[in-house]
């Protein structure tokens, strides 16, 4: 039997619904990213829509902040993997953990749909090395200003057909 929630702003839905609006939103949020770039690419060329997203730069502190309100999650890596688990970035890509440890977490995403869509439409992968970075450095530092993070791999860096992105956190 699902439960029924009580909300001031959406009324009585059910666990499922409100299961179904994440999703949507998750996947909301990220067509209308994706947009976002094709438009600003098709206007201003690939280099502004880098350099505008490179302005962005705390967005990935200030998530991090509400998740951990939200969850009340934990420092480290494990605390990093809880949180991680609620950005869109995992509810619409199927990052993987390679391995992890009390002091280290190596995450993964094995097929990006983002880039798979832009080489399906003749257009070269997305560099978002240094825009990714910038948001995975900065979520990480807010869940606990320990953890190291590197970028193993990520475009536009040469990669396997089965990892596009991979990231290394690490507590010092």
């Amino acid at each position: 039997m699902r439960r029924q929630l009580k909300s001031k702003r959406l009324g009585s839905v059910s666990t499922e619904q409100i299961e179904n609006l994440i999703e949507t939103l998750m996947w909301f949020w990220g067509n209308i990213h994706q947009r976002w770039r094709v438009a600003v690419e098709e206007e201003y060329g690939l280099d502004a829509v880098r350099q505008l997203e490179l302005k962005l730069g705390d967005v990935g502190k200030s998530h991090a902040k509400r998740i951990k309100k939200i969850f009340k999650v934990g420092k480290g890596v494990t605390g990093f993997n809880k949180a991680f688990q609620y950005t869109p970035e995992k509810f619409l890509e199927p990052f993987e953990i390679e391995e992890q440890t009390e002091k280290l977490l190596i995450i993964s995403n094995p097929s990006c749909s983002i880039q798979k869509a832009r080489v399906k439409r003749g257009k070269s992968e997305f560099p978002c090395k240094e825009t990714a970075t910038l948001y995975m450095a900065g979520f990480a530092h807010e869940i606990d200003p320990n953890i190291k993070l590197s970028c193993i791999v990520c475009p536009p860096d040469d990669h396997p057909n089965n990892c596009f992105c991979k990231w290394r956190l690490e507590v010092k």
